[in-house]
C-alpha cells in the first residue's frame, strides 16, 4: 500500500538571521530565538514524528495487504476443496456403479454353476450314434464350458474393478478431507489475521495520537522560536544585497486550504481503520469471499467478449472458450487491449477507498472500516480495471506482484503496475506515463492520479500485456 515519502524539508524552515549592515535598519522590531531553544532540535523532533507517522501509514497498508493475502489462500483453499468434493462425488458414483456390475456378473456366475452342477457331464456324447451327433454333443459341451468360463472371468474382472474403485473412492475421501482440513486452516488464519489486524490498528491509533500530540508540540515550540520579522540594512557599496526571508512553512499539511498538491502523499495523520467491525470473523470473511467469487466468471464473460470483438474467437466458438486471457492477448492488439484497461481504471477516478472492496463488476463494500464503504483498495482497482480484457487476477498486492513479467522500473511504460513495499506487500498503482499514475491509495481517500513515489518502490515493475 503507501508510502509516506514527503518529509517536511529541514532547509525549508531554516532560519534565516539578520545580517549585519553599516546603514540604518529599516524594520526595528525582531523576535530571536530564545538562547535556551535548540532549532536543530526541533526541526529533527518534527521531521522524526511525520517519518513515524509515515511508518505507521505503512504497516497500517501493509497490514490490510496482508489480510488480503489471507483471504486469497482462503478462496484458493475453498476452490481445491470444491474441486476434491466433486472428485469424491465421481468416485462414490462410480463405485456405486460397480456394485451394480459385479451384482449382474455374480448373478450369471451363479446360473451358470447351477446349471452345471445340475446336468453334469453331457449325456449327449455317449449316446451319439454318428460322426455328426458326436461333433453336435462336443460342441453343445465345449460352448457351455466356455460361457461357464466367460461368467467366471468377468465376475473377476468386475471384483477386480469394483476393488480399485473402492481403493479409488477412499483416496478420493482422503484427498477431499486433507483439502478440507487445509481450507479450515486456511480460514483460521485469516481469521486470526483479521483479529490481529484490528487488534494492531486500535494500539496504532493510540500511538498516533501520542506521535501527533509530541510533534504538534515540538512544532508551536518552533514557531515561536522562529523570527517573525527581520532587520534589513542598505546595502554596503560592494556586500551583496542578502536573500529575502523564506515564507512561512506550512506544517501541518492537513489543512485543507493550503496543503500540498493532492497527488503528493502528505505527512499527517493517516485515518486508521476501525478496530470496532460489527459481525463475527467468519461473516466477514465468508461475506467478503461471496464477493470475490463473482470475479472469476465475470472476468470470463468480459474476456469472451473482448476475444469475439477483436475476430480472434467467432459468436459460435466464444461459449466455449473459458474467457481467462492472461497471457493470451496478441502482440498486435496489446495497446489496444492496455488503452482499455487505463480507460476502465480511469472511469473510477474519485470513488472513495475501501479496504478489501472491489471485484470485476466495480466498487464493492469491503471489511472492516471498509464495510460501509463501496469503493475500491489498490488491488481491487487493478484487478477491476484488468477484468475488463479478461485478465484474472487475485485481490492481493503480492500475487499480481508476479501476475506477469517483470520490467526494471527504470523501463516501465503506460500501463504497467507500480508496486511499493518488501514483495510488493504494501501497495500498488498503475503507470500512466509522463510520470503520473493511478492509484487507490487508503483509507479516507479516493482512486485518484498521483506523481509517481520512488520512496519504497520495488526493483521491478509488472507488465500483464504485451506489445
Amino acid at each position: 500500500m503507501r508510502r509516506f515519502t514527503s518529509l517536511l524539508g529541514i532547509a525549508a524552515i531554516t532560519v534565516t538571521l539578520p545580517v549585519n549592515a553599516t546603514g540604518v535598519a529599516t524594520a526595528t522590531h525582531e523576535t530571536r530565538p530564545s538562547p535556551n531553544t535548540d532549532l536543530p532540535t526541533l526541526v529533527a523532533s518534527v521531521a522524526e514524528a511525520n517519518q513515524r507517522v509515515a511508518d505507521i501509514g505503512a504497516d497500517i497498508q501493509s497490514k490490510q495487504e496482508g489480510f488480503n493475502k489471507a483471504l486469497v489462500d482462503t478462496a484458493a483453499a475453498r476452490d481445491i476443496l470444491a474441486t476434491r468434493q466433486q472428485e469424491l462425488t465421481a468416485s462414490e458414483q462410480a463405485l456405486t456403479a460397480s456394485q451394480t456390475d459385479i451384482d449382474n456378473a455374480q448373478s450369471r456366475f451363479d446360473q451358470f454353476a447351477a446349471s452345471m452342477y445340475m446336468n453334469g457331464p453331457s449325456r449327449a456324447l455317449p449316446l451319439a450314434r454318428s460322426p455328426e451327433e458326436i461333433l453336435g454333443a462336443a460342441a453343445t459341451e465345449q460352448t457351455l464350458t466356455l460361457s461357464f468360463r466367460q461368467a467366471e472371468d468377468n465376475l473377476h474382472r468386475t471384483q477386480t474393478e469394483r476393488a480399485n474403485k473402492v481403493a479409488a473412492a477412499q483416496a478420493a475421501r482422503l484427498r477431499a478431507d486433507e483439502a478440507a482440513a487445509e481450507a479450515q486452516r486456511r480460514q483460521d488464519a485469516a481469521v486470526a489475521e483479521l483479529t490481529a489486524v484490528q487488534q494492531a490498528f486500535a494500539s496504532q491509533q493510540t500511538q498516533l495520537n501520542t506521535i501527533v500530540a509530541q510533534r504538534d508540540s515540538a512544532r508551536a515550540r518552533l514557531n515561536e522560536a522562529r523570527p517573525t520579522t527581520r532587520a534589513t540594512a542598505p546595502p554596503s557599496p560592494g556586500r551583496a544585497q542578502p536573500d529575502s526571508a523564506p515564507p512561512p512553512t506550512q506544517w501541518d499539511s492537513a489543512t485543507p486550504p493550503s496543503g500540498p498538491d493532492a497527488g503528493l502523499w502528505d505527512t499527517t495523520l493517516p485515518m486508521v481503520p476501525s478496530a470496532n467491525v460489527a459481525g463475527d470473523p467468519i461473516a466477514i470473511i465468508n461475506a467478503v469471499l461471496k464477493i470475490m467469487a463473482t470475479s472469476g466468471q465475470l472476468t470470463a464473460d468480459m474476456g469472451r467478449k473482448f476475444l469475439t470483438k477483436l475476430g480472434i474467437l467467432s459468436p459460435a466458438s466464444a461459449a466455449a472458450d473459458p474467457g481467462i486471457t492472461n497471457g493470451r492477448i496478441p502482440r498486435v492488439y496489446g495497446q489496444q487491449a492496455s488503452e482499455l484497461v487505463i480507460r476502465r481504471a480511469m472511469s473510477q477516478l474519485g470513488v472513495p477507498y475501501s479496504w478489501g472492496g472491489g471485484n470485476a463488476n466495480g466498487p464493492a463494500r469491503g471489511i472492516d472500516q471498509g464495510a460501509n464503504t463501496v469503493g475500491f483498495d489498490c488491488s481491487g482497482l487493478m484487478l477491476y480495471a484488468f477484468a475488463g480484457v479478461g485478465i484474472k487476477l487475485d485481490h492481493y498486492s503480492g500475487s499480481q506482484y508476479n501476475a506477469g513479467r517483470k520490467i526494471p522500473s527504470a523501463q516501465m511504460r503506460r500501463g504497467d503496475l507500480i508496486f511499493y513495499g518488501p514483495n510488493a506487500s504494501q501497495h500498488e498503482a498503475m503507470y500512466l506515463g509522463n510520470g503520473m499514475m493511478i492509484e487507490a491509495p487508503y483509507t479516507g481517500s479516493v482512486v485518484k492520479i498521483s506523481p509517481v513515489r520512488s520512496s519504497g518502490m520495488t526493483p521491478y515493475v509488472t507488465r500483464l500485456i504485451e506489445y
